[in-house]
C-alpha cells in the first residue's frame, strides 16, 4: 500500500512487461468502491505538458463560456492561417484538419487549429479563470494563449488527471453546467462494445530532445462499474506511438485487470 500525490491509498500495479523500456505510469480509479490501482507511483506524481488531452477541458471551457454553441459548432478552415501540408493531407487523422469542423469532428481528429481558435475567442482573461476554477495541473497558462497546452507552460500529472475526470463523470466541476460536462463526456466516446463503452483522448508532444510524450486519459464503464483511468509514456519518437499504440496498452491492461474481455 502507498500514497498518491494528493494523499490517496492505492495499491501497486505490475506493469513492467507491458511498459519494457519505456519509463511511464499507470493510474485506475474504482468508482464503486473508491479504490485507486496504479503503476510507477512517482512517474504518476510527475507534472508533464497535457498536450492534447488538454482538449478535453477546453472543449468544456468553449461550450461553458458560450464561444462554442454545441458540440455541432462548426468553425470554418482558414487555408491562409493553416497552409496545406503534404503530410498530413495524405494521412489521418490530420488529412480531416482541412475541413471545416464542429466541435464533436475536432475532439475525434484531435485538430490543433480548431480549439486554438476556441482558445484565442475564449480570450486570456477568461481563460485564465476558466483553467483557475478547473485546478488543473499547475494552472499556468502564460507561455502563450492558444499553445500553453502544447509543451507550454501548463503541466498536469497522472494523479491530477484522475482527480480531474473523477470530477468531469460525476459532474462536479464548480462553476460548469452538468448539461456541458455530460457534451463533453459525451465527444470523448473513442468504443462501444456489448462488454464496455471506453471514452478517452490521446495527447503527445516532442517536449524535450530526441523524448516524446504520450497520453491516454479517460474512462471506462461496464456492468461491473465505471473506472477512471490515465496514462503516460515516454518514448523516443513520435514513430512509438503509432497504430493507437496508447489505447492498444490501455486496453490490454484493462484486460489484464478483468474490467474488460
Amino acid at each position: 500500500m502507498t500514497f498518491n500525490s494528493i494523499g490517496q491509498k492505492i495499491d501497486t500495479l505490475d506493469l513492467n512487461s507491458y511498459y519494457g523500456n519505456f519509463v511511464g505510469g499507470f493510474s485506475i480509479y474504482d468508482l464503486k468502491t473508491d479504490h485507486y490501482f496504479q503503476y510507477n507511483s512517482e512517474q504518476c506524481k510527475k507534472r508533464f505538458s497535457p498536450c492534447s488531452t488538454f482538449k478535453i477541458p477546453n472543449s468544456l471551457i468553449g461550450l461553458e463560456t458560450g464561444v462554442i454553441a454545441d458540440t455541432g459548432f462548426v468553425i470554418k478552415y482558414d487555408s491562409i492561417l493553416h497552409p496545406r501540408d503534404t503530410f498530413q493531407l495524405t494521412n489521418e487523422p490530420f488529412k480531416h484538419w482541412y475541413e471545416d469542423l464542429s466541435l464533436k469532428r475536432a475532439i475525434k481528429y484531435s485538430c490543433v487549429w480548431y480549439y486554438q481558435e476556441l482558445a484565442r475567442r475564449v480570450g486570456s482573461e477568461r481563460m485564465k479563470n476558466m483553467v483557475s476554477r478547473l485546478d488543473y495541473g499547475n494552472n499556468d497558462i502564460s507561455s502563450g494563449l492558444d499553445s500553453y497546452w502544447l509543451c507550454g507552460s501548463l503541466e498536469i500529472s497522472i494523479d491530477e488527471q484522475i482527480a480531474f475526470l473523477k470530477k468531469l463523470y460525476s459532474h462536479q466541476l464548480s462553476g460548469f453546467s452538468d448539461k456541458n460536462q455530460e457534451a463533453v463526456k459525451g465527444i470523448m466516446l473513442n468504443e462501444i462494445t456489448p462488454e464496455y463503452k471506453l471514452y478517452g483522448k490521446t495527447g503527445s508532444g516532442d517536449c524535450w530532445d530526441n523524448k516524446v510524450i504520450g497520453w491516454y486519459v479517460g474512462f471506462v464503464e461496464t456492468e461491473s462499474g465505471t473506472r477512471i483511468f490515465a496514462m503516460n509514456i515516454i518514448v523516443n519518437d513520435f514513430s512509438d506511438l503509432k497504430s493507437n499504440f496508447r489505447i492498444e496498452l490501455t486496453k490490454k491492461i484493462l484486460k489484464e485487470l478483468n474490467i474488460i474481455k
